[in-house]
């Protein structure tokens, strides 16, 4: 049994859910049903990992197997590579930030019509259709079934909305 940095790196993503979820333990049962939800199943696989890792099994490597992302990343230059990986982390900084600023409820049917028509180039009508449904989907199962809280942003709070 060899530490080698997979093991490393198991043992850091295995340990980071563990806080994840202990986190959580003493919260109301609402507020720790996500970090329930996705921490404890992270946990058990996180554990498989570490098994596998310190017994030294792998993948195996087959060209004609491998993922597309790697397959893609083989003919694609490193420019059009780097520009594409600053447009989907512009994206992601985009969505924080909004959260951040407005809130979810405002961010997420935002998002959701943005990157779709900008970004995914759909007709006009399929995206604000498409954004409709999922925010009617989210609002439903998180708002109205799960209550769950979702903060305000903090211009709300600034302008006293809240």
């Amino acid at each position: 049994m060899k530490i080698r940095p997979a093991v490393i790196f198991s043992l850091c993503a295995l340990i980071f859910f563990c806080v994840f979820v202990y986190q959580a333990h003493e919260w109301r049962m609402q507020a720790r049903l996500y970090p329930w939800a996705i921490g404890i199943p992270m946990i058990v696989l996180a554990i498989i990992q570490v098994i596998f890792d310190l017994k030294g099994i792998e993948s195996k490597a087959d060209d004609s197997a491998a993922p597309v992302d790697f397959q893609m990343s083989k003919n694609i230059d490193p420019a059009v590579a780097f520009k594409r990986t600053v447009n989907i982390f512009s994206w992601f900084i985009g969505f924080f930030l909004g959260c951040w600023l407005v809130g979810f409820t405002i961010t997420i049917p935002v998002v959701v019509f943005s990157y779709m028509y900008f970004q995914g180039k759909e007709r006009f009508k399929l995206a604000a259709t498409l954004t409709v449904i999922a925010f009617i989907f989210f609002y439903l199962l998180f708002v109205r079934l799960l209550n769950l809280p979702f903060p305000d942003g903090v211009i709300q709070t600034w302008l006293g909305w809240v």
